[in-house]
């Protein structure tokens, strides 16, 4: 599973939550999962960014710098077709690849993570705070030598941003994916802080 997967499992597990079922099969609106937020073992964002912060273009969200921090080149991000916002780079020369996500729609944050994608992980670290802000990390491979990890950060209860690192060159299936995919993480909420003016 790539972050493209775990965005649509995300995005359909928010659809899914907007309803319920009573005893004569009519499905009618539940009551807003919102205002129970969080949930599923989820940590509440104490210091949440304004709604607003995810609602820019992803591939600004790296500059220049960071992308040959970690890629080592400033490669051009490419918007995915993904069900949320979304945009990817690939290094040219490594084939190392960063994937960001905004779930921007009110998607339930972390908690949405919690509970649809940790029990299909056999992955799923609970991080030190980045910046001040929950996240976890996560992989379908158990251990350090996954090929690939992804990092999903809590920036208010409702919102949260997603990063998928797959290392480049002989980093690849040789390094722990999930301490990059923290670093760009970092860098991300580093931009969007810088635009909500914190």
């Amino acid at each position: 599973m790539n972050l493209r997967t775990t965005v649509a499992m995300l995005a359909v597990a928010v659809l899914a939550v907007g309803c319920s079922t009573p005893t004569d099969g009519t499905p009618t609106p539940s009551a807003s999962p919102t205002q129970n937020l969080p949930y599923g073992g989820a940590p509440k964002v104490e210091n949440p960014l304004p709604d607003d912060v995810l609602s820019g273009d992803p591939c600004q969200a790296l500059t220049p710098q960071q992308l040959t921090d970690q890629l080592g080149s400033a490669v051009p991000g490419k918007p995915d077709t993904s069900p949320v916002r979304a945009c990817d780079w690939t290094s040219p020369d490594t084939h190392g690849f960063i994937g960001l996500s905004f779930f921007d729609k009110h998607n339930d944050g972390l908690s949405n993570v919690y509970v649809n994608v940790r029990p299909q992980m056999k992955r799923f670290d609970v991080l030190q705070p980045i910046q001040g802000f929950p996240a976890v990390a996560y992989s379908t491979q158990p251990g350090p030598n996954s090929q690939t990890c992804d990092v999903n950060v809590g920036v208010t209860d409702q919102l949260s941003f997603a990063v998928e690192v797959t290392p480049g060159g002989t980093k690849f299936g040789n390094v722990d994916p999930c301490p990059l995919a923290t670093d760009v993480a970092n860098d991300v909420l580093t931009t969007l802080k810088h635009k909500a003016g914190r």
